[in-house]
């Protein structure tokens, strides 16, 4: 099991280094054999991660696929 957190905190910190550098990041996920499956299991855990550091997440499905857009919060 502390892999798999090892793995999905490499994750949140390698999506938060990116919407940090270019404004916002993206992934996507699916339930399928192709895609991760340890991202699929823990994507709400990883969108709570990135709540929690202070940006903004929105969520979409199409077609069963899930997309996730982080954006950097800016005060307005």
């Amino acid at each position: 099991m502390t892999e798999i957190k090892d793995k999905l905190t490499r994750f949140v910190e390698a999506t938060a280094k990116d919407a940090e550098a270019y404004g916002s990041a993206k992934f996507s996920t699916c339930d399928h054999y192709n895609w991760d499956r340890e991202i699929w299991t823990h994507r709400n855990d990883i969108i709570n991660a990135l709540k929690k550091r202070g940006y903004s997440v929105s969520v979409s499905t199409r077609w069963g696929v899930t997309d996730v857009t982080i954006t950097k919060s800016m005060e307005l």
